[in-house]
């Protein structure tokens, strides 16, 4: 007799078929959490799992633990206060690693029109707690030095605390989707403005992020837009009240080289690899099929992040610049070029048509039907559909066709008669009006 069946008579004698029966499940329960234990153990994590999970851990942060009655709170606190006169403004901006991105430039350009109207600005960066604040007040001094009353404010990670521990403003801004749960329990201010340049619900697959992002439309702020076709889209869907800008380019940065004779027809790529909105790997497809057919006769430039083209198999193929480090290399490369070609499947319209134009080169770029009030086809550029044998398509073209390319350039170049100046003054004049 061995000893399971022996342990189940002992316990029938002792506690009856009931008894047995609790045994055999409590026994059961056991082994099952043994074997699970063992399992999760041994198995690696899938990726899957890793980012649910750091999602989980992103989205338990209590500042997006926000309630019904604290967007009611928000909303009734800056509808009931009169308009004034502008004197201090409060500015929640994500951490940058420098100002070559458009979005940041574009922030402080605002910013600093602030400054020239005589506020006093609260520069909060609040998701970078070991920020060196020196080198940052150094790279506002450079870039932006018309930037004069301001402070520089770095949040801890209790950011509720040091969302308490700010002064009270006339108004304030959020400017990212995160910022603005920050905003809607900033209630010392008077007024709420969300700086909006993208749709940025659509950074992530729908889901519980998504979500969280597009709640932010229905905060109650009124909406500072880059582009009228976003301003538009998001009034459309989520009922935003706001006002929009054109942005502009600075030409004084980007321009062209007259005297710019390339021996093969020189492409640039604008290469985000981690930002799905840039669709990276249509753009490497692209390239490959713009390699297959036109091969010695071109070179392709990519810049915009770190990748490994190796990788990709092109490796000797292209110059992968990777992440650039200043503005004005960058602008120094689109000189260099004849034909710049990118994606952009978010609602706001990339820069780089803006950019490329003023620094005389022609574009390529997807359709999107939230573009359409800059981008004309054949006009200011060639728009095409998103497959790479189709983006490939409308390239060749412009490599076989130069005047094509100049008609393009100088038509584009019409789009650059906003100035910064007339933008930033549109939106404060706003912004006193409101």
């Amino acid at each position: 007799m061995n000893s399971l069946v022996r342990k189940i008579i002992l316990v029938y004698r002792n506690n009856g078929v009931k008894g047995v029966s609790a045994k055999m499940r409590s026994t059961y329960i056991y082994r099952t959490r043994s074997i699970r234990r063992l399992i999760s153990q041994k198995r690696k994590i899938t990726l899957e799992e890793k980012q649910l999970k750091d999602e989980y851990d992103f989205l338990s942060n209590e500042i997006f633990q926000v309630s019904s009655k604290d967007i009611s709170k928000s909303t009734a606190l800056t509808t009931m206060n009169p308009k004034g006169e502008i004197k201090t403004a409060v500015w929640f901006v994500p951490h940058f690693s420098h100002f070559a991105f458009g979005g940041i430039q574009t922030i402080f350009r605002f910013i600093e029109k602030l400054s020239i109207e005589g506020v006093k600005n609260y520069i909060v960066i609040y998701d970078n707690p070991v920020l060196d604040a020196e080198r940052l007040k150094t790279q506002i001094s450079e870039y932006f030095p018309r930037l004069k009353d301001y402070e520089l404010r770095v949040f801890s990670d209790d950011k509720v605390h040091d969302i308490d521990a700010l002064p009270e403003s006339d108004i304030a801004f959020c400017t990212l989707w995160v910022s603005a749960y920050l905003l809607l329990r900033y209630n010392k201010t008077k007024r709420k403005y969300y700086f909006i340049q993208d749709y940025e619900p659509l950074f992530y697959v729908a889901g519980s992020t998504y979500a969280l992002a597009e709640s932010t439309y229905r905060f109650g702020f009124r909406g500072l837009v880059n582009t009228p076709g976003l301003l538009a889209a998001i009034n459309q869907r989520h009922g935003l009240e706001g006002i929009s800008f054109i942005p502009s380019v600075n030409q004084e940065l980007y321009y062209p080289d007259p005297n710019r004779s390339n021996k093969k027809v020189r492409i640039f790529f604008y290469a985000r690899p981690f930002n799905p909105r840039n669709a990276f790997n249509l753009g490497i497809l692209t390239i490959k099929r713009l390699l297959e057919v036109h091969g010695k006769n071109i070179e392709v430039i990519a810049a915009g992040a770190e990748w490994n083209e190796a990788e990709y198999g092109l490796k000797g193929k292209i110059i992968n610049k990777g992440l650039i480090g200043s503005i004005e290399e960058v602008a120094a490369l689109y000189r260099s070029c004849d034909i710049g070609f990118s994606f952009m499947l978010n609602k706001h319209p990339s820069y780089q048509m803006l950019e490329y134009a003023a620094s005389g080169v022609a574009t390529v770029i997807n359709y999107n039907e939230d573009h359409e009030w800059l981008y004309k086809d054949g006009e200011n550029c060639l728009l095409s559909e998103p497959s790479p044998y189709a983006m490939a398509e409308k390239i060749s073209t412009l490599i076989n066709d130069p005047k094509l390319r100049e008609k393009l350039v100088k038509n584009a170049r019409k789009s650059l008669a906003y100035t910064w100046d007339q933008s930033t003054e549109t939106v404060w004049n706003d912004i006193k009006k409101f």
